[in-house]
């Protein structure tokens, strides 16, 4: 009698299993398209042309890209070059971002050239020559940009040295002059030892502060002393609540406007995120929400050199269509439905909240990595 039980139970666990993974492959069949690359820097088919109406048609659009890659800056100057944004918000911290636009406008061609190879990894995610020609192209359409993250472990001489150009009171220069000498002798490339973790360095921020300094170096330091903080003690709970401070921090000049937001993406869903938190999807979504607009949340996967269909495990049932080389976007709406209505239940947990939390995934049949520019220091 047990032995039939347990039959009957399995029989009965096979059975749901299959009818649900039958109705999660109908789903993604009947809600999927396909576009590729043109010889316009764009792209053409009916994938494209979906994925521009629905960005036309919402207020903020949110991409949860893959990082130092030269697909995803492609698909966005694509995006930026046939539908008009008024700003752009990245993730690397909003001191970085304004002394790389102020150089891009205030230098020559040449100039630019030294200020990228001798800065490398300080510049971010900008150290890559597609995401760097990406941002030159924001700039030069006028979109204002902004940053909302914190200072990079490799940034601390390229804040410094701009702070000490700023600078009015001749002991701070002194100091920031010192920290840079510091930071410049420890061995980075190795990733063992970092001078923003020293014992010096602190000390010396602390020196500064008690100076007479500007709003703006005050700022600038109080911001790095807690980038120190997060790096030492791990808090992914406070950075990403710095994160949002610093959007919301923007929000009167980002409210009413067309807004593109580019961030990794477990930072991007409109839910919980694939880190556990509520991050910079949730709150802009619930943002637009409260003011009766609307997001669109779109995330970025593809096959990375060396891989195959078979390495994308989590996504095997988007990539069963995956017949080509084209570029493949999938409405994930009517998927999150199912699951809403109870009708679809999905195991992986990390699968359901990509559903739930995006309204778009768009499959990258080949990634490559952007070339970097300058030093490499990780």
């Amino acid at each position: 009698m047990k032995k039939t039980k347990l039959l009957i139970l399995t029989l009965f666990i096979a059975n749901f299993s299959y009818a649900q993974t039958t109705l999660m492959d109908s789903l993604i069949q009947k809600n999927y398209s396909t576009f590729k690359k043109n010889n316009n820097n764009a792209f053409e088919g009916k994938g494209w042309n979906t994925l521009q109406d629905e960005i036309g048609k919402n207020n903020s659009v949110l991409l949860g890209e893959l990082h130092f890659t030269s697909e995803v800056p492609y698909f966005t100057n694509a995006i930026i070059n046939n539908i008009k944004f008024d700003n752009y918000i990245m993730e690397i911290d909003p001191y970085t971002i304004n002394t790389i636009s102020t150089k891009i406008k205030s230098l020559s061609p040449a100039e630019l050239d030294k200020f990228r190879n001798e800065s490398g990894s300080a510049l971010s995610f900008l150290q890559g020559e597609a995401e760097f020609d990406l941002f030159k192209n924001i700039l030069q359409q006028n979109i204002k940009v902004y940053g909302a993250e914190q200072i990079s472990l490799f940034s601390d001489r390229l804040l410094l040295s701009e702070l000490s150009k700023q600078s009015k009171n001749a002991k701070a220069k002194e100091i920031y002059k010192q920290m840079i000498a510091n930071s410049a002798a420890y061995d980075t490339k190795n990733n063992t030892t970092f001078y923003l973790f020293s014992d010096d360095c602190l000390a010396k921020m602390n020196t500064l502060s008690a100076l007479n300094l500007s709003a703006n170096e005050k700022e600038q330091l109080e911001a790095l002393k807690l980038s120190r903080e997060l790096y030492l003690n791990r808090i992914h709970r406070l950075r990403i609540q710095y994160m949002k401070h610093l959007v919301l921090e923007k929000l009167p000049e980002w409210k009413d406007k067309k807004n593109l937001f580019k961030f990794g993406a477990n930072h991007l869903p409109k839910g919980e995120s694939l880190m556990e938190v509520f991050d910079i999807g949730n709150l802009v979504s619930n943002i637009e929400e409260a003011n009766y607009r609307k997001s669109l949340h779109i995330m970025l996967i593809g096959k990375e050199e060396g891989e195959t269909l078979a390495d994308l495990d989590e996504y095997k049932s988007f990539l069963t269509v995956v017949k080509d080389d084209n570029w493949y976007a999938y409405d994930l709406r009517p998927l999150k439905q199912a699951i809403s209505k109870k009708k679809l239940k999905v195991e992986n947990l990390e699968l359901e909240r990509i559903i739930k939390g995006y309204d778009y995934l768009v499959f990258i049949p080949n990634v490559t990595k952007t070339p970097k520019r300058g030093k490499q220091d990780h």
